[in-house]
């Protein structure tokens, strides 16, 4: 299989509106159904364990914690797997990865709702960090699926600039595809929310469904989208790419199927 076909198609926006989808899930699954903590986005962690610090309360800063950490390791572990691939000229471990990611809560759903809080979170902020560092761009512009601040960011910047200082079709490719993740990080946690609710544990098939959709989309040339590259960004552009991405990287939109 060509990985150069297997990279854009990983980067395309229809695999990656689907894994904001699941990320949005996962966070909404947690929070509802396991102690009220963020799996996905340390932010609020960070944040909440710091003010029960504060406040001294020492049960309640434990919950949060272990997310912290697993997230730490499971970023090791995402750069030790693409350290070990680079060194072996492979593709990017894509499947590895979304096949830990599924195995984790194939065994996260069997489990009985007695089962501690903490196991669920600190597996979940886990395989949620080895995703976030593995999927990391949507058409050539960097994105994460599992938290969606940077992503309104850019979307906020692309949106101004479209409607007032320039109509240019990398602008307007920005704003729809970041308009696209954003709305399916919502939905997921709005339906992870609901789900939750109603099957507790069990709700966790619907996102091994999606992580499962996106693995057929990546392996499957048939479910790709060809990538067609446009006029690298200029250096007085305001939307230009952020300094964690090339500075040569073109603006890229998906237009027709492979």
């Amino acid at each position: 299989m060509d990985t150069k076909d297997v990279k854009a198609r990983a980067a395309s926006l229809n695999v990656n509106a689907i894994l904001a989808v699941a990320g949005g899930f996962l966070d909404g699954f947690t929070y509802v159904g396991h102690g009220r903590v963020f799996a996905n986005g340390m932010t609020a962690n960070m944040l909440l364990f710091s003010a029960s610090i504060f406040t001294r309360s020492w049960q309640a800063a434990v919950r949060f914690l272990p997310p912290i950490l697993a997230f730490m390791a499971a970023v090791w572990v995402a750069q030790a797997i693409q350290l070990y691939s680079t060194r072996r000229h492979a593709a990017t471990p894509y499947r590895a990865v979304l096949l830990l990611e599924i195995g984790v809560l194939i065994i996260l759903s069997l489990l009985p709702a007695s089962t501690t809080d903490l196991l669920f979170t600190t597996s979940i902020a886990f395989t949620a960090a080895m995703q976030m560092q593995t999927f990391r761009e949507v058409d050539g512009r960097a994105y994460t699926s599992t938290f969606t601040t940077g992503n309104l960011r850019t979307l906020g910047e692309a949106a101004f600039t479209w409607l007032f200082l320039s109509r240019s079709p990398e602008t307007a490719c920005i704003v729809r595809n970041f308009a696209v993740i954003v709305t399916a990080f919502l939905a997921g946690g709005l339906a992870g929310a609901g789900t939750t609710k109603a099957f507790g544990n069990h709700a966790l098939w619907c996102a091994i469904l999606l992580l499962v959709l996106v693995e057929v989309q990546i392996q499957t040339r048939g479910f790709g989208r060809k990538i067609k590259r446009r006029s690298p960004v200029s250096a007085t552009s305001s939307l230009q790419v952020r300094p964690n991405m090339a500075e040569d990287t073109p603006i890229m939109c998906t237009t027709g199927v492979v």
